[in-house]
Parts: structure tokens; C-alpha cells; sequence
């Protein structure tokens, strides 16, 4: 009994040392059925970034169009929005999407957005945080959770922004108690370029306070009381249904490359995989052929 108990310890200490001999994380060559396997996830997942290529490309068109009446409504804006000096905190308002697979329109944004707070808080000013879209919410609640006061979720809900969606977005930020807001979101230029920019507006509040200043050289017209307000909504709403339109439209075609991109390196995978199945097929069939040849041999002699 001591003599197989000796020989059963022996042998499982020679397993544990030949386990412990092997490098973590290290394994063999994939089988046949693995590599098969493989190529037909591949397959699927091809399939899939090819379908949403297509649907991302139809769907930039309408994009396309809406931005293009958006950007005419807006030009005359220019100029009429300015930033005044106030002790209150400054809003920043990060505009993203509420779905990923889009490329880099949600990362640039959102480390535009951190990049400015923390400008704001080194300098020891106060600033608080509105999020558009869900990636935004996300990825800035880890770090400014306790500066943000709101946000807005599945706006247009995939369509083009309309311009009474847009005034509603409006609303919902002039109720803020802010002094100036930054609006930082992804001005379209090309199906392959955008850039992120910023643009500052002020408060109703410090907007009806300086108004009369700033717009001295304009005749006006109406309720003195309520003239200004009802100005800076509607540019606000004019404002915010430009920059929804141009977040959207940078959606659309910056997803419409990456899954353009990720069907590329599906389709380079699944060939260079298939060549590897094909090499251990026919190795397998070598061998096999082999065995029987020399079979033969060993039988004749």
C-alpha cells in the first residue's frame, strides 16, 4: 500500500510539474473544427457591418438634406449670439449619439468636453454639465457625475431632427441657471472629414440684459417687454436644430466608413483563415495518404 501510494504521489507530482512548465495563456495550433468555426463567425459578423454599411448609407442621404436646410435657416445667425462676462457657472453641453459603432464622433466630443472642464476646475470657476445623447451621459457621469443637472436621450429617434424637436432641446437648456453655454459638437465637412468645434451662447438671462446694447443699430418692433425673450428662443431653437442636424449627419457617415472598414477586415481575415483551413486539410489528407502508402510497402515486403 505505501509502495502504490509512493508511485500515485510521484506521478501526480510529474503532472503538476509539467503543467507548471507550461507558459500562461500559450495553446497549440486551432483544429480544423476551430478554424471552421471561426469562418463562419466571421462570415456572419461580415454580413452584419455589410448591412449596416448599406442602411448607414441610405440613411446619410436624408441626413444629408435635412443639414443642408438647417444650414440655410441658420446663416443668419452669425454674429447675433455673444459671450458675456457673469459670475455664474458656465454650461457645457457635449452633443453625441445615443448609439456606438460609429467611429471616433463620440470620442472627439467627449474629450472636448473633459478637456474644458478640467480647464474650468483648475482655474477654480464653477461649471456645470447637460449631456445630448447617450455616449456623452455615459462616458462624462464617471468623472463630473456630481456636476451634471440634466440631459437629453433618443432625440428624432434615428430620423432627422425636427425644428419643433429642436425648440423642445431649447427649452430644456434656457431652464438651466447658467451664465454663458458651450455647445460642443461635430460640424460636417465630408463623408471622411469633420471637425469638432465649440460655440458659445449666453444665457436668456444675460442675453435680455445686454440685448439692447448689442443691437442698437437694428429697429424694433413689438412688446418691448417680451421682445428680446422671444428672440433668444427662437435663435436658440434655430441654433440648436443647425448643431442636432450636423451631430447626426457625422453619425451617419463616420458609421457608414467604420463598418465599410470593418467588412474590409472581415473579408481579410476570413480569406487569410480559410488559406490556414486549407493547409491543415490538405496536410491531414498528406498524412493520411502517406500512412496508407507505407502500409502497402510494409504488406508487399
Amino acid at each position: 500500500a505505501q509502495v502504490a501510494g509512493a508511485t500515485d504521489l510521484a506521478m501526480y507530482t510529474s503532472r503538476i510539474t509539467k503543467a507548471c512548465r507550461k507558459p500562461f495563456g500559450s495553446r497549440g495550433f486551432a483544429s480544423e473544427k476551430e478554424l471552421r468555426n471561426r469562418l463562419s463567425t466571421i462570415k456572419n459578423i461580415s454580413k452584419v457591418t455589410k448591412a449596416m454599411n448599406m442602411v448607414a448609407a441610405a440613411k446619410l442621404r436624408k441626413h444629408q438634406d435635412a443639414l443642408a436646410i438647417a444650414k440655410t435657416f441658420a446663416a443668419g445667425l452669425d454674429g447675433l449670439f455673444f459671450e458675456a462676462e457673469t459670475e455664474k457657472p458656465t454650461m457645457v453641453i457635449p452633443f453625441s449619439t445615443d448609439k456606438g459603432l460609429c467611429g471616433g464622433v463620440n470620442t472627439a466630443v467627449n474629450r472636448e468636453a473633459k478637456t474644458q472642464m478640467m480647464q474650468l476646475e483648475n482655474k477654480g470657476e464653477e461649471f456645470m454639465l447637460f449631456t445630448y445623447g447617450g455616449k456623452s451621459k455615459g462616458n462624462l457621469r464617471r468623472n463630473f457625475e456630481r456636476k451634471m443637472v440634466g440631459g437629453i436621450l433618443d432625440c428624432g429617434g434615428g430620423n432627422p431632427v425636427t425644428f419643433a424637436e429642436a425648440s423642445e432641446v431649447a427649452e430644456a437648456i434656457a431652464a438651466q441657471d447658467f451664465g454663458n453655454a458651450n455647445l460642443i459638437f461635430n460640424d460636417f465637412i465630408n463623408l471622411i472629414t469633420y471637425d469638432t468645434v465649440t460655440v458659445t451662447i449666453p444665457s436668456s438671462e444675460l442675453f435680455e440684459s445686454q440685448a439692447e446694447e448689442k443691437f442698437m443699430a437694428y429697429e424694433e418692433e413689438g412688446d418691448e417687454g417680451g421682445l428680446f425673450k422671444n428672440f433668444y428662443e427662437f435663435m436658440l431653437g434655430v441654433k440648436l436644430y443647425y448643431v442636432i442636424n450636423n451631430a447626426q449627419t457625422c453619425e451617419q457617415s463616420s458609421r457608414m466608413t467604420a463598418m465599410d472598414n470593418s467588412s474590409s477586415n472581415a473579408d481579410e481575415m476570413y480569406d487569410k483563415l480559410l488559406l490556414q483551413a486549407n493547409r491543415l486539410r490538405q496536410a491531414k489528407i498528406t498524412k493520411e495518404l502517406m500512412e496508407i502508402t507505407s502500409g502497402a510497402a510494409a504488406v508487399q515486403q
